[in-house]
Formats: structure tokens, sequence, C-alpha cells
């Protein structure tokens, strides 16, 4: 039954107010449609809208009629009623379908057609048509009334769509804005496109999505990330480059997009994925550095023209973030490798460097010593060295640590006589946030960065009581806790301390706690000075002139007889650390090819005392004003000057005093090596190559 039209503009007007309560273009069209079929009394109906081109109308909702039909139904302008109507821009009413040239079968009991466009200004960029099984159905008064409702409709679409366009693309913005702040959160491309489309998934109700990337050795495009792409999808979905969308896209390097991807004969559907009917595909390369390294795809809902337009320009956004996401992961890549590089050249170094055999030592005493450190090495008992200053323990601590099973873990160190007793509790331990005024927040100690490392307290003696009872408890508990905090941390440390001072003593004074010395006393290495190791100092002075001369651009072959003999003669209480700055202040200041004595100038003139006794040091026999046999030195050149040439009996001359200068030294110092050597202004090895020059051991 039609519609009895008693005041159409009345109608309308409360029609109209109920269109603006639609929230969006596809309720709002569906409203329309449903009044005009209402009010014409039609059978059916449809609305029609132009596409992006403006060459062929869509149709957008649709009343009795099915879905294929729907579906296959896509009119040019000017064909069918609906396309001459969008043409002339003007109603048409077809009273008997069967006799008009312009009707488009799209349903076989037709008979009738109203269709009215929808005009912007001189516009038009749609169709309400609704149909009848009744010829001549629709008379003056319905084409009237379904004029004045597309008229008012067609300003309501316009607003509407725009409206949604402006929220979607504000939408859009907002997605960019999310999607921008997980690029450089991470180093992969995995995860960094699994926290993005899941903003996509949630912002746009994605439904699918792949990054594909290439691999050069099979040339297939393969799925590295994707969003619901089953196991077998994965595995069929490889493409050559030009292969599909997703191969001519690598291909090209240029972006594509299919509204209906299903319809698409370039889709190459290698996945077997079953397609809607309704979802669109867009796809992006991957670009780094102009070559194409993948591929970037959704799959969306077709909502309409302008969507469709929006999401092919944010997935060519979203590819190009990805190209980001590759370049950080390459230049990590790349800076991890030289990191690894570096870290295995430094590594490498320093096991060269802290090798026992390349501490530089051949006497008996560093002989000794080395033993001793190779059995220790790898024990986790804590470790005291005792030595000098300038003896070298921190050498020998860091050749400890190198050598041990923990040599992949950190060797932390500290000075415990360079902090300040309140801090160094701080330093070793810890604190937390709030624990004094300053502590700021919380702080780390050297305890915790030696985990499973080692930890090297220089200047152990230096420590006062308070700390030692702290430190005792870290030796028998192996834990501790921070300043201000109740925490109990359990770390696994080696503790290696080292000491110049007599601890012995110290303890007998109670200035240093005995059992701590007993804790810190398992192994003991006490480190000789370089007086008593005088044979290795040729080794050190030639080590150290080419470490130093080539640090400081200076081309210095070695040192003078005159200006060994003087570093020879000297006790050097500084050990082998004033050795180091004793010629590293000649080079610097050499100006010839080797050291000379004026390049010695705090030694020069240096004339060696005797060592003072004590009631610790066994006293050698009062020495002799002459030795036992006396040697008539005159007599001897007589009885052998007949024969010789001046330079024959220099020589045996010089020999011969210099046989019983020796012989006297070490008859006067209980035949000592080291002491004989001193006195005589040699080095210990000089020293035993005359005794067996002159087979003076056996003579003696």
């Amino acid at each position: 039954m039609l519609h009895t039209f008693h005041d159409p503009l009345v109608a309308l007007h409360q029609i109209t107010l109920g269109l603006l309560a639609e929230d969006d273009t596809e309720s709002l069209l569906n409203k329309i449609l449903d009044q005009a079929i209402s009010f014409t009394g039609a059978d059916s109906g449809s609305i029609s809208l132009l596409d992006k081109s403006r060459k062929f109308l869509e149709i957008r909702v649709s009343r009795g009629l099915d879905q294929e039909s729907v579906q296959k139904t896509k009119l040019k302008l000017g064909q069918g009623v609906t396309g001459k109507c969008i043409l002339t821009g003007k109603t048409k009413n077809v009273g008997d379908t069967t006799s008009d040239p312009d009707y488009f079968e799209v349903r076989a009991d037709i008979r009738s057609e109203l269709a009215v466009p929808l005009n912007i200004g001189n516009k038009s960029f749609g169709v309400i048509s609704v149909d009848s099984s009744k010829a001549q159905a629709f008379d003056e008064n319905h084409s009237e009334y379904l004029e004045l409702l597309a008229s008012y409709s067609a300003k309501l679409i316009a607003s509407q769509q725009t409206r949604e366009n402006l929220e979607h693309r504000t939408r859009m913005l907002e997605v960019m804005i999310e999607v921008s702040a997980v690029i450089g959160k991470y180093p992969d491309i995995e995860p960094a496109f699994d926290e993005i489309i899941q903003v996509l998934k949630e912002q746009l109700g994605l439904s699918r999505s792949a990054i594909f990337l290439y691999e050069p050795v099979s040339e297939e495009l393969y799925v590295v990330a994707s969003l619901n792409y089953s196991d077998e999808e994965k595995k069929r979905g490889r493409y050559k480059p030009g292969e599909g969308i997703t191969g001519r896209v690598f291909a090209t390097r240029k972006p594509m997009s299919t509204p209906v991807v299903a319809q698409d004969e370039n889709g190459l559907n290698k996945s077997r994925h079953e397609l809607d009917v309704k979802t669109s595909f867009f796809a992006s390369p991957i670009l780094l550095e102009e070559e194409a390294k993948g591929v970037f795809n959704i799959e969306l809902p077709y909502v309409s023209d302008s969507y469709y337009e929006d999401f092919h320009f944010l997935v060519q956004i979203l590819s190009t973030m990805f190209s980001q996401v590759l370049r950080i992961q390459a230049l990590i890549k790349s800076s991890t490798t030289e990191v690894v590089s570096e870290n295995l050249s430094l590594k490498r170094r320093l096991e060269s460097k802290y090798v026992f055999e390349n501490i530089i030592g051949s006497s008996p005493a560093m002989v000794d010593l080395f033993s001793k450190m190779r059995m220790a090495a790898d024990s986790s008992s804590s470790i005291l060295l005792i030595g000098e200053s300038g003896t070298g323990k921190e050498l020998i601590a860091s050749a400890l640590h190198q050598n041990s099973i923990r040599k992949d873990h950190p060797l932390v160190k500290i000075n415990c006589a360079a902090i300040p007793a309140d801090l160094l509790e701080s330093e070793l331990f810890g604190y937390e946030k709030g624990a004094f005024t300053g502590a700021n927040e919380d702080k780390k100690g050297k305890f915790l960065f030696a985990h499973k490392g080692s930890l090297f307290l220089d200047e152990i003696g230096e420590m006062d009581l308070k700390l030692q009872a702290k430190m005792l408890r870290f030796l028998q508990e192996k834990e501790f806790s921070p300043l201000g905090s109740n925490k109990v941390y359990k770390v696994d440390v080696r503790i290696i301390a080292a000491t110049n001072a007599d601890l012995e003593s110290m303890v007998a004074e109670k200035t240093f706690r005995s059992d701590l010395y007993y804790r810190l006393n398992v192994l003991r290495f006490d480190i000789p000075p370089l007086r008593d190791r005088s044979e290795d100092l040729p080794m050190l002075i030639s080590h150290m002139v080419q470490k130093i001369s080539s640090a400081n651009q200076k081309k210095i072959s070695g040192l003078t007889p005159a200006a060994i003999s003087i570093l020879e003669s000297y006790d050097f209480p500084g050990n082998i650390r004033e050795l180091e700055n004793i010629i590293e202040r000649a080079i610097i200041l050499s100006s010839g090819p080797m050291i000379d004595v004026k390049d010695l100038p705090a030694l020069a003139g240096f004339k060696k005392a005797e060592p003072a006794s004590s009631a610790l040091t066994p006293q050698a026999p009062e020495k002799h004003e002459q030795p036992s046999k006396t040697f008539d030195l005159k007599g001897w050149v007589r009885g052998t000057i007949e024969g010789m040439t001046e330079g024959e009996l220099r020589d045996q001359v010089v020999a011969r005093v210099e046989k019983e200068l020796i012989s006297i030294v070490m008859q006067n110092n209980l035949f000592n090596k080291s002491k004989s050597a001193r006195i005589l202004g040699i080095n210990r090895l000089t020293l035993d190559k005359k005794l067996q020059e002159y087979n003076l051991l056996e003579e003696m």
C-alpha cells in the first residue's frame, strides 16, 4: 500500500531529524533507503555512489537484491537507468522496464524503476533507486518526494562523509604517532612488527598483515613476521620478484593496492588463504639505501574510497618506518660486530699481556713466584700480595685473574688508601637512596660489579677497623648489605688484597684485625724487590726502552755501558715503577740514539751504600783487610811480561785483577752472589759468567 502524503515537508523534517542521529555513512544510507522504499511502496531499492574514478556506480546499500547481483553490478556513467540518471543529473521514472532501452536488468521480475540523483550543487555523486514488480508503480508524487529526500540526504551524506573522513584521518594521525614511538625501541624487525600490528589491529580493525624479506640465496621473498598467517601459509607464501602483487611491489619498488583482492587477477594468492570479497589489499616496498629489502602488506575491509586512499598512504608510511627498523638493525649489527671484534682483540691482548711468561723476570725469586701463581690461579681462596711500593702487585693481581676461570668476568680494582675511610664503605658495598644526605639514587658497590669475578683491594692495610669488620663478614658469609638497606646480596667474588705494610706488626699493634688477616692470608705471595732480582734488570731495561721509545716516537736503541753500570749499581727503593720513570725521563730528554750517563742526572755520581745491619739479618764475619792468599801483582807481571805484546799484557793484567777482586768480594760476603754483584757494580748474570770464566767456584 502506498503511503498517503498529507504533508511531505513535515514528514521529511521528522525524517531528517532521525537521519542526523546516525553515526556513520553506512547507517545513514540504510536509513535513507528504508525511508524511500517506505514512502514509495517499492519492493526493492538501492543507493549507489560513484567510485573514486567517478566513472562507475557501485551499490553501497540495497534491499530486495541478492548479494551476488549487488557485487557484480558496477554500472558505467550512462549505463542503465541509474547510470543515465547520474549522467544527466535528472530524475528518471521508468514505468515499464521491458520497453525502456536504458534499463539494465538486475532482477528479472522488476517492471518499474524510479531513480533520483544525489546532487551537491550541479554535481551528482550518487543515485537513490527504488523498484517494483508492478508496471507504472511510481507517479509524480513519488518522484517529488524522492527528489526532496535526495536533496536533504545529499547534504547529510556529504557532511557525514566529510566528518568521517576527518575523524578517520585524525585517527590515522594518532595511529602514526603511536607507531612512531615503537621505532628505535627494538633492534629487530619482528618485535617491532608485533607491537605496530597490535596498534593497527586495535585502532583500524586490521585483519591480516605480513612482512616479507628477500633471501638472496633462494631469490625469494619469505614471511619474517605476520598477523593471522598459519605456519602452512607462511611456508607456501614465498614469492619470486615480479610474482603477484607482493613480487611486483618488490621488483618495481613502488606501492600497490587493490580494493577487492579476491577479484584481482594479479593477486596470485600463493598462501591459498580464503579471501573475503570485501577485503582490500595494500603493499609497499621496504627500502634500505634505495635498495628493496622486502615488502610490507596489510589487508583491511573496504569501507569507502576515502578510507581506501588513506590506507594506501598509511602502508607507505609504515613501510618507511620498517625501513628505519632495518637500518637500526643493520647499524647495531655493524656496531656489534665491531665491538665484538674489538673486545676479542682486547681480550687477546689482555691474555697475552698477563701470561705469566710475559711478566718480565727470570730470576729464581720470580720463577718461584710464577710457579706459585700457576697453582693458585684457579683457586677461589683469597690471595694476599706483600711487596714494596712499585714491585708490580697490581700487575700480579691482573695476571692471577686473567689466568683463572674467572677471566670472562670483571676484575674490579680499588685503592683503599686513595678513598677517605667514610666513603670507602659506600664504594665497596654501595648504598640505597636516602641512606645519607646526598644519596639521591641507589648506587651499586664494587662487590656487585665484581660478581663472578675478582676484586683487587690495593693498600688493604689502610682500611679502618670498622670497615675491616664488614669485610670479614663478607669473607665468612659471601654476603653483604648496602648502606641504608636491609637487603642481603650474595655474590661470588674472589678477593685479591695487596699491601706494602707489615701486617703482622699491625696485628700485634691492634691496628689491623687478626681474624681478617688470617682470612686474607690464605695464599700469600711475597713480591721480591728489584734489588733482590738484579739479574732481571737488563731484560726490564730493554723492554722499557722499546715500549717507551715507541710511545714517544723516539728512536732509542739502548743504553751505553756507563749508563747501564749506573743503573746496576742503584738500589731502586721505588722498584720497577721507579726504574720505568727513570727510563722514561731519560728517553724524553735524550737527543742521541742511546741513553748515556748525562741522561740520568738524578743518578750521576751515585755510590751504592752498604745495607745497614739489623738483628734480623745474619751478620757477615769481620772482613779481612787482605784476602787469605796474598797476590803479588808486581811479581806476576814481571814473570809473564816477556814474549807478550803491549795489548796482550794489558788484557792479562786486567783479567787477573778482576778475578782477584771477585774472589775477595765473594769470600768477604759469604759467597752471596746477589750481594757480591751489587758491591762489584755488576748484575747477577754478569757475575755468574765471570765466576764460570775464571773457574772461581772450584778454586774457592
